[in-house]
């Protein structure tokens, strides 16, 4: 939790505690990620949840995971509906284990991608990418 704590205090944004971890401030609710929103046929139980806030061009996230079937290789927010893969939009810096916690913030440089996720958040999407699923092992559609 210190390196989530120092990691969103490095990006000059407040936590707040929501049942006992951390999230950023003014932050979305929660997203429930899990394997059943993923269009891949990934199985296995694995899950998570992921809160964002857009502050002028930065995308700042916290990202839990537990229990990938092998480390995770990668992780992106995506344009797509509910059900529908889309192309990768902002990707996110995870490290390569199968339970993690990470928080952080990413400069996006196109504006209509953050002006995008503000007007219609449920047209987007967040994944966390394996070996075992190359194309998503845990998904949840952006609130």
């Amino acid at each position: 939790m210190k390196n989530v704590t120092r990691a969103v205090a490095a990006a000059g944004l407040a936590l707040l505690s929501i049942g006992g971890g951390a999230a950023v401030a003014n932050a979305a609710p929660a997203i429930p990620l899990n394997n059943g929103q993923e269009v891949t046929g990934a199985e296995g139980g694995a899950h998570g949840k992921f809160t964002y806030v857009i502050d002028g061009d930065r995308f700042c996230y916290s990202l839990d995971v537990t229990g990938l079937s092998a480390p995770a290789t990668a992780a992106h927010v995506h344009i797509g509906e509910q059900g529908v893969a889309g192309p990768v939009r902002i990707p996110l810096g995870v490290p390569s284990t199968t339970s993690f916690e990470v928080a952080a913030c990413t400069v996006v440089s196109d504006p209509t991608i953050l002006e995008g996720i503000q007007d219609s958040p449920r047209g987007w999407y967040v994944n966390v990418h394996t070996s075992t699923y190359p194309g998503g092992e845990v998904r949840g559609q952006l609130k």
